[in-house]
């Protein structure tokens, strides 16, 4: 049974001969009574304020769950969108190598082609140049041998002069 403040206002006990004062206990009953009433609505605030915080915990439960369900959303989205970057940029970088492996071909061959060129070309410049030697060689021989048969002719001359002399001096002095 469940005591409230009324019952123990109402309540009454049989008088006996060399019992209690009866306004005494009536006094006492009252007191209790009262501090029962107030303890009663003390106890009914308390359980509102816990009411209200527990509804402020759920509250705050939600709050903290959605905020973590959106944070992982978040992250992960970051997450995804970090992949995507990085695989974007592996794509890139392989298209990026791709090229400069086809330009790298590209240089390669054409650095192949000067070089022929240049070997051709030098081929040239010697053969033209060992035609040139040939030729002047040639030239320097025939000139030698005009220079020889020059050389001849002027001895012949001056011998022939000597001669001529040789008479002359002979046909004097005679």
């Amino acid at each position: 049974m469940q005591l409230t403040p009324e019952m123990i206002r109402e309540q009454r006990f049989k008088v006996k001969f060399s019992g209690f004062d009866k306004d005494e206990v009536t006094n006492f009953l009252i007191d209790i009574a009262e501090d029962l009433e107030e303890l009663m609505e003390e106890n009914t605030l308390l359980k509102s304020e816990l009411e209200i915080l527990k509804n402020k915990q759920k509250d705050l439960e939600d709050i903290f769950l959605s905020a973590k369900q959106f944070s992982d959303e978040k992250i992960q989205k970051a997450q995804d969108e970090g992949n995507r970057i990085v695989a974007e940029a592996q794509k890139q970088a392989a298209v990026l190598e791709e090229q400069a492996q086809i330009k790298i071909g590209e240089a390669e061959n054409k650095g192949s082609e000067i070089l022929e060129e240049s070997q051709q070309k030098a081929n040239e410049v010697i053969m033209e140049a060992q035609q040139n030697k040939a030729s002047l060689q040639q030239e320097i021989l025939d000139l030698n041998a005009k220079r020889s048969a020059l050389i001849s002719e002027i001895k012949s001359v001056l011998n022939s002069y000597q001669n001529w002399i040789r008479e002359i001096k002979d046909v004097d002095s005679q």
